[in-house]
């Protein structure tokens, strides 16, 4: 009896977008027996392309239906390149941690899209491990620059507003690594109806007991976080002024004259002592 091989792709797949990727987690290889009307026997491969909603295709604010997996991934990438960087003999300084942070927000998050998995759209790339694919069956990843945006904003909100610059760093030096259970316990993007199976004391045994709430970025955190570390260079101290001034970090790092530097040290005192004052005044009102 003659064998032959085909490969079986729905009409919706005809069209398919040029950064639209076949993923198939391994299982393209895998190619299904069956026999057609003609009685010969073939090996057929099918393969998927997710249908995209609306929500999908348009905003940079990543829909809850991946909000978990989107943590996951985010957790993922910061983890490695935290290792990758990390000394064997320090800790690493805090302007270090926060160039890490920022490269991989910034560009450290590509190669991912939605793909169809057992019937849902669903977060695919390379850090998350699909293995509920069947036997003779692939999956188009539908991609691009729109899905890197908006795991960069999810990469941000996780470092700066849920878990914090600091508090991370210590929960990767505790554990060597920053686990996927902070998507359950601390973000609670993974916390969707009940309550999801996590190990919270593995958890707390990694995070060291939390200060008290800071604001993003606020003058208060930055003033007090500059005034309790005597040890920081003048690097960083130039760092964490520009954020509280609300300016960039390179308005102040740049290289500069001479003259230039004594000009702008009196703009930065000027700035300092405006703030100081308005601080005591609204003290004065409360």
């Amino acid at each position: 009896m003659q064998t032959c091989r085909s490969i079986i792709i729905a009409a919706s797949l005809l069209v398919v977008p040029a950064e639209a990727n076949v993923q198939g987690g391994g299982q393209l290889q895998h190619w299904e027996d069956k026999v057609d009307d003609e009685g010969r026997k073939v090996q057929s491969l099918q393969i998927q392309a997710p249908s995209m909603t609306e929500e999908d295709q348009y905003g940079y604010n990543m829909p809850d239906q991946y909000r978990c997996d989107s943590c996951k991934v985010v957790a993922h990438h910061l983890s490695e390149a935290l290792k990758l960087r990390q000394p064997k003999n320090r800790r690493l300084h805090e302007w270090e941690y926060q160039e890490i942070y920022d490269e991989t927000c910034k560009s450290g998050l590509s190669g991912y899209g939605v793909a169809l998995i057992d019937g849902q759209n669903a977060l695919s790339g390379p850090a998350l491990k699909r293995d509920n694919l069947k036997p003779g069956m692939g999956a188009i990843q539908m991609g691009g620059e729109t899905w890197e945006k908006r795991l960069g904003e999810t990469c941000r909100k996780f470092v700066f507003d849920k878990i914090g610059e600091d508090e991370l760093y210590e929960h990767f030096r505790t554990g060597g690594e920053v686990s996927a259970d902070l998507c359950f316990s601390e973000t609670r993007d993974c916390q969707v109806g009940p309550k999801a199976p996590v190990n919270v004391e593995t958890v707390k045994k990694t995070m060291k007991p939390k200060k008290e709430k800071k604001q993003k970025r606020g003058t208060n955190d930055m003033e007090a976080k500059v005034a309790g570390s005597p040890d920081i260079d003048i690097s960083t101290f130039f760092g964490k002024l520009a954020k509280k001034h609300g300016v960039e970090k390179s308005e102040y790092t740049l290289k500069r004259s001479f003259s230039q530097w004594e000009q702008l040290l009196v703009q930065t005192s000027k700035r300092i002592s405006e703030q100081t004052a308005k601080q005591a005044g609204q003290m004065v009102d409360v």
